[in-house]
């Protein structure tokens, strides 16, 4: 059984509005609930965890669209930084992107070992 909380569609509707980028008003109007019913669903726990939810899931949709693309970016900025036709200005700002981008994956991947080795730690301790 689960013990996930329900949700009544409407409230569903209306987490979905939110996590679609609309503000509280806006996702009260379409789901044609009052602003009032809206704060009151917003100190709900359930719907908290709900928006939470759904913001993770679009943010990791939108993460793995991200690394699929992430090669060829690189070849797009490698071939733009060895290409002596393109301007000089044009040429650095591709290799600094290029530095940038190897950078940020070397820092996530230690951020990630780290957690990874903190939560190891925890679970030991529990």
């Amino acid at each position: 059984m689960s013990t996930k909380p329900v949700l009544s569609a409407r409230q569903r509707a209306f987490v979905a509005a939110l996590a679609s980028g609309l503000s509280h008003a806006d996702a009260a109007a379409t789901v044609g609930v009052t602003k009032r019913t809206a704060s009151r669903y917003m100190a709900e726990p359930a719907i908290r965890a709900a928006l939470g939810q759904a913001q993770a899931d679009a943010l990791g949709d939108v993460t793995r669209r991200m690394n699929a693309g992430s090669s060829e970016a690189l070849d797009v900025l490698r071939d733009v930084m060895h290409d002596a036709k393109v301007p000089p200005g044009v040429r650095v700002r591709a290799a600094l992107g290029w530095l940038e981008a190897s950078y940020k994956a070397r820092e996530l991947l230690s951020v990630e070992e780290r957690l990874t080795a903190l939560e190891v730690a925890i679970g030991e301790r529990a």
